[in-house]
């Protein structure tokens, strides 16, 4: 072979390599073009409790580069909220400040009941309450449960007991008015002190067993409170000790223990005997 053949076939080679590397640096830029294309998502300008009926004032739109955009995020508030800034939409998850809406956190408010509003990982269970709410608690608070129940202790003592058996429990409904639903007439005549809560297997299992066992009560908690207190169960025995009375006197000074209506008769009248 010629060394001008030889010469036309490197050249040759060379400009195929030089158009494949051009080809393949194009591709690339395309890539990295459309990854860094600015999109429009949907942020929370607050922090999103679980169960809260979203608004439009909770909501703000940015541009970020398109390999930041979650899956799933939405991209318009109007896919969320309504002309009159309301929405169809409650928050299943918590969601942060700044942190991009996904339709995966959010669950349209159903008119069939409220299997949609169910957190994932809990159940809805209907709790009754030996006490009424009286329209202070509302559907989206989260709560406290508490059992108070009566039992015989190791040194056969009876004994009344409150046990903290679950925390931060979101109520998706009270009495007939559930999260996100318009409230009805009948409402204030409807039993608001059975409550449905979104709870975990096994707390629904605590809470059915202490419902059987004893009396339940709840404590409200203030917005945005999702911390996990350390409570210990509180005996009665605790808190309530033996009553006595001490009479003080100038001659007489001592510790009374009242046992019987005998005994109470004659400490008086020592006292009133003393002081003549």
């Amino acid at each position: 072979m010629s060394n001008k053949k030889i010469l036309f076939i490197a050249i040759v080679f060379a400009i195929l390599s030089l158009f494949f590397a051009y080809i393949y640096i194009s591709d690339l830029e395309t890539k990295y073009k459309v990854m860094t294309e600015p999109v429009k998502v949907v942020v929370a300008l607050q922090v999103i409790p679980q169960g809260t009926v979203i608004k439009q004032e909770m909501l703000s739109e940015k541009y970020v580069p398109k390999e930041y955009a979650q899956p799933k995020v939405f991209n318009d508030i109007k896919e969320i909220c309504l002309p009159d800034g309301s929405s169809e939409y409650i928050s299943l998850n918590t969601i942060e400040e700044n942190e991009q809406v996904l339709s995966s956190k959010l669950s349209k408010i159903s008119e069939y009941g409220i299997s949609n509003l169910v957190p994932d990982g809990t159940k809805a269970l209907l709790v009754t309450f030996d006490i009424d709410s009286a329209g202070i608690l509302s559907p989206g608070s989260k709560i406290d449960i508490f059992a108070v129940v009566e039992y015989t202790d190791s040194n056969r003592q009876l004994q009344d007991t409150v046990f903290p058996i679950a925390q931060n429990i979101l109520v998706l409904a009270v009495g007939n008015n559930y999260i996100g639903s318009v409230k009805k007439q009948d409402d204030e005549n409807s039993n608001t002190n059975i409550l449905t809560l979104a709870l975990s297997t096994e707390d629904a299992q605590k809470v059915i067993l202490f419902a059987q066992k004893g009396s339940l009560k709840y404590l409200i908690r203030p917005n945005g409170d999702i911390k996990d207190y350390n409570v210990e169960p509180l005996k009665a025995s605790s808190i309530i000790k033996d009553v006595s009375r001490v009479i003080n006197n100038q001659n007489y000074t001592r510790d009374v223990k009242f046992t019987n209506q005998k005994e109470v008769l004659e400490i008086i009248n020592k006292y009133v005997n003393v002081n003549k």
